[in-house]
């Protein structure tokens, strides 16, 4: 077995090589850069577009592939192993962490400090607090997805404010025989997430050198999580948001920003009945939603190091940024600016952009920990293990504690 799965790498490798070795097949004076997106072909295409522009300026050429979410993290290390990674990758918010302890990027924060300070004044806090860690940048945002509250306004009048108000709203909507659903993050760290911030709690200390998954308002939140479903009648199962939004069985759902245009396509019966929300307040007063997103960074192997870099940048501009968005509603996909100027440039309905825009302004990522990817699923365990099983919260957070505490420690 172990024999077939070296064969099975190698290969991966000669025939990623031999990709690499076609792309060399140019004039000796130009430069050409390979770029992964993880996303959809639509998507690349746009970048492709976008690429003849910067051609033009530059005489860069840039070629953009892209990969699966599924297949993409795989993919990048298998490529840093064998020698043929892209020139740029865009990778989850933490995988630059992750793949910067391996040597296998540009700390850009390094290279390019002031050019990655300015950027950084531009980014929504939350997005940069996950990409950011001991002083070193490996990428820099691409865009971003937040987390926000859909409901029925031709069901509920006003959306709730606080966790009070929420839970109050369910009651009365379960005497109906309706409901909330989470149609992304059910029964799991990035539902949890947001609750876990609006309590006062979080996964690791500001230093991110001790684990704190187990405080009082870690287990708060999780009781109030798990009432959400065992209390509250919040589906365990998968229903899909514009499902139960056209139905009206469940008037109120949390999701991504990307249902926004989901809801525009699969429920136009119901336009004008809808709209979206800042998540409810925690005892902290605070709404913090999950805020996430994809990052772009700088291979170490690359041998067009500047040439990737001037384009990583070019992506960046506020104007490129709205254009992407612009794009991406005319193909049926999903993007957001990670960056305020490039909000300023959407050609948006104003109310949803300035509940989203306030929302980003109170949100964060995952923490930026190398091991995160590794260990989020303890926290997943622990969770399912209250809901599903009516386990202690303050027990399963403990063992999820320990789970955490080892890998912060490799």
């Amino acid at each position: 077995m172990r024999k077939a799965c070296i064969l099975f790498l190698i290969s991966c490798f000669i025939f990623t090589g031999c990709d690499k070795v076609a792309e060399n097949k140019r004039a000796p004076d130009e430069i050409e850069i390979v770029m992964w997106l993880i996303g959809s072909e639509a998507q690349a295409l746009t970048i492709k577009e976008l690429a003849e522009e910067f051609y033009s300026q530059t005489k860069v050429k840039v070629k953009c592939d892209a990969i699966s979410w599924g297949d993409a993290h795989s993919k990048y290390l298998t490529s840093i192993v064998g020698g043929v990674a892209p020139d740029i990758g865009t990778i989850g918010l933490t995988w630059g962490t992750e793949f910067g302890r391996l040597d296998s990027m540009v700390d850009l924060k390094k290279e390019y400090p002031h050019e990655v300070n300015s950027i950084k004044e531009t980014v929504f806090t939350g997005l940069w607090n996950s990409i950011e860690h001991e002083g070193k940048v490996y990428g820099i945002p691409f865009d971003m997805t937040e987390y926000i509250l859909y409901y029925r306004n031709d069901i509920i009048a006003n959306p709730p404010g606080t966790w009070e108000e929420l839970v109050n709203l369910l009651t009365d909507l379960n005497k109906k025989g309706q409901g909330m659903i989470f149609d992304w993050g059910s029964l799991s760290w990035i539902g949890y997430s947001p609750f876990l911030w609006q309590a006062g709690g979080d996964y690791y200390d500001k230093d991110l050198t001790a684990v704190t998954i187990d405080s009082e308002a870690a287990v708060k939140a999780m009781q109030f999580f798990a009432d959400l479903y065992t209390k509250y009648n919040v589906p365990k199962t998968k229903i899909p948001l514009e499902q139960g939004m056209r139905t009206g069985d469940f008037p109120i759902a949390i999701s991504g920003n990307w249902k926004i245009d989901d809801l525009r396509l699969l429920a136009p019966e119901i336009a004008g009945k809808w709209s979206i929300a800042a998540m409810p307040k925690g005892p902290t007063g605070k709404g913090t939603a999950f805020i996430g997103g994809r990052i772009m960074g700088v291979f170490s192997q690359s041998k067009n190091k500047q040439a990737a870099w001037e384009f990583i940048k070019f992506l960046f501009k506020p104007e490129i940024q709205a254009r992407l968005y612009e794009a991406a509603l005319t193909k049926q996909d999903t993007y957001l600016p990670p960056s305020v100027n490039g909000w300023n440039m959407l050609k948006m309905d104003q109310k949803f952009k300035d509940v989203l825009v306030a929302q980003a302004n109170d949100a964060k990522g995952p923490p930026a920990v190398a091991s995160w990817d590794s260990c989020a699923k303890y926290v997943d365990e622990a969770i399912q293990k209250v809901i599903l099983r009516k386990a202690d919260a303050k027990k399963e957070l403990g063992i999820a504690k320990t789970q955490l505490e080892k890998f912060l420690k490799k």
